[in-house]
C-alpha cells in the first residue's frame, strides 16, 4: 500500500510537469518539463502579470539554485538538487513565520506565509505520518535501530516528500522505549 501511495504521490508531482500534445481522441507525452524550466516559465508568467511577490520569490529561488550550481561546478543542477534548494527555502520561510509570530510582525508574517504558499507549489506532496511510520518500520527491519541509518534510509525513500524534522521526531518516538503500563 505504501509503495502504491509513493507511486501516486510521485505521479501527481510529475503530472504538473508533463508537456502533452492533444490529438484527436487522446493526449501524447511530448516531454517532461524540468523543475528549472517550470520555474523559468512561472517567472516569465509572473513578470507578464506583474505579480511582484511571485517574481521576488522565484528570483530568490533561482539565485539559490545558481549558488548550488556554482558550488558544485555544474552548468545546471538536476531536479533533485533543485528540490533540496526548494526545501531549504521552505524551511527558511517557516522559521521566518515563527519569528514573525513571536515578534508580532504582521507584515512579515503575511509576506512569509504567501511566499511559503508559492514555494510549496513546487514541492511534491508531503507523506502522511502514517506513511512515514510504515517507512520507518521498513527501515528498522532493513538497517536495525541505528538512528542515523534509519534517517538516511527513510529520507532516501521519501525523496523530498517528507520534512526532516517530522521524520526525526517520528524516528525518535519509535526508537524510544515505551513505558510499561
Amino acid at each position: 500500500m505504501l509503495n502504491e501511495y509513493l507511486f501516486c504521490a510521485r505521479r501527481a508531482a510529475l503530472g504538473s510537469r508533463l508537456r502533452l500534445k492533444q490529438g484527436a481522441n487522446s493526449y501524447t507525452l511530448v516531454e517532461m518539463i524540468t523543475l528549472a524550466e517550470r520555474l523559468e516559465t512561472d517567472y516569465k508568467t509572473a513578470m507578464k502579470a506583474q505579480d511582484r511577490l511571485r517574481i521576488e520569490t522565484i528570483r530568490l529561488v533561482k539565485a539559490a539554485i545558481q549558488r548550488v550550481a556554482i558550488d558544485k561546478r555544474k552548468d545546471a543542477p538536476d531536479d533533485q538538487e533543485i528540490l533540496q534548494v526548494l526545501a531549504q527555502q521552505v524551511k527558511q520561510r517557516r522559521e521566518t513565520v515563527e519569528a514573525a509570530k513571536q515578534a508580532t510582525r504582521q507584515d512579515v508574517l503575511t509576506q512569509a506565509t504567501e511566499e511559503l504558499a508559492i514555494l510549496n507549489a513546487y514541492l511534491p506532496p508531503q507523506l502522511s505520518e502514517g506513511a512515514l511510520a510504515t517507512l520507518i518500520d521498513e527501515a528498522i527491519q532493513a538497517v536495525g535501530t541505528n538512528y542515523g541509518q534509519i534517517m538516511k534510509h527513510v529520507m532516501a525513500k521519501a525523496a523530498g516528500a517528507a520534512d526532516g524534522a517530522v521524520v526525526s521526531r517520528l524516528v525518535r518516538d519509535r526508537l524510544s522505549p515505551r513505558p510499561a503500563s
